[in-house]
């Protein structure tokens, strides 16, 4: 009895427990990362993207040449944010300009590697059509490369769908060439990822996990239940791709990694495994439902067992047995027997 009395204050008190903790358990991976390597066909099955300092926010374009000479100049909008080093900016025009509409990639299903070079105070993105058929691994590995040595390299890796990934980089734009919004932005910036929503510049990664700060050597896997949606009230709804992340600049998490004024060199391994069986979307909530079901029954079960525990004679005749009469003396004497 006392041991399952435990057992259910012990459910009851997990819930709380669980929350009031301020650690955050990262989605790590459970398997290798080794497979079955296929080149990348750009653009069909892996995009390639970059943020940049020196690209505009207003979309003014990259200036090939300047007036006259041959360095690459900055955009030339009405805000910049600084001036093109072709030895900390590895990145080509395509990437922080590419072509709208985005090409449609096909779903994700063999294994591929690639290695990115990101510049200072930037980000390196590769952009996925994830299959919720099959199970998918990232293995990444940073490093930079200083008079041929190299040495690990610590950065931010973030994964976010479409939706999250425009606030993302609107949180870039804003703190590169509008500093008065990104000034707003570290205001709010030491926010729980619960409350993050609810910030209008804000921005958060998938499931609230999927999040790798300060780390030069990160493995974590992810299998979707089905396709993306993202849900709008004001619009249809939206399928959504996946974008991988690679963080070089001081974004306005507190704990991210700061520029390192180095390129970093991103080895990225991504490794598919085709699922055998997968569960339905319904059953989470069916084993919540019977989890939070079994927390409310059981105590209703273990008090009435413990009601019903002095009935040992239940379903047996029950005799009748007098009570011995115990004579008293009074004060006078013995009191007359009793007739």
């Amino acid at each position: 009895m006392r041991i399952s009395t435990f057992l259910v204050s012990l459910l009851l008190l997990l819930p709380l427990i669980s929350n009031g903790s301020p650690v955050q358990i990262e989605a790590q991976a459970a398997t290798g990362c080794t497979g079955d390597i296929q080149p990348i066909v750009w653009n069909e099955t892996v995009e390639r993207q970059a943020l940049v300092p020196f690209s505009d926010y207003g979309g003014w374009g990259f200036d090939e040449m300047d007036r006259g000479g041959d360095k690459p100049l900055a955009a030339e909008g009405p805000e910049f944010a600084s001036e093109l080093d072709p030895a900390l900016h590895p990145e080509e025009s395509w990437m922080f300009n590419p072509m709208w509409p985005l090409p449609v990639l096909e779903p994700l299903s063999t294994d591929h590697y690639t290695t990115l070079l990101v510049g200072n105070d930037s980000a390196g993105v590769l952009r996925f059509n994830l299959s919720s058929q099959h199970r998918t691994t990232f293995c990444l590995t940073l490093q930079t490369v200083v008079d041929n040595t190299s040495a690990p390299a610590e950065a931010d890796v973030y994964l976010l769908t479409t939706s999250q990934y425009e606030m993302y980089r609107e949180s870039y734009n804003s703190n590169h060439f509008y500093t008065w919004m990104g000034d707003f932005e570290q205001v709010l910036s030491d926010l729980s990822p619960e409350w993050r929503s609810f910030n209008p510049a804000g921005w958060n990664t998938y499931r609230d996990v999927h999040q790798y700060e300060n780390t030069a050597e990160v493995t974590f896997s992810l299998s979707l239940d089905g396709p993306e949606v993202y849900n709008s009230l004001f619009d249809s709804d939206t399928y959504q791709d996946f974008y991988l992340v690679i963080d070089t600049w001081d974004n306005s998490h507190d704990r991210d990694a700061q520029p390192q004024n180095e390129v970093v060199v991103a080895d990225v391994t991504v490794i598919t495994e085709e699922r055998t069986f997968v569960l339905p979307p319904w059953t989470v909530p069916l084993v919540f439902f019977m989890a939070m079901a079994t927390v409310l029954v059981v105590p209703f079960i273990l008090n009435s067992r413990y009601m019903n525990a002095g009935n040992d004679g239940a379903g047996h005749d029950a005799t009748m047995e007098t009570v011995p009469l115990l004579e008293q003396k009074s004060a006078d004497g013995m009191m007359p027997p009793s007739e």
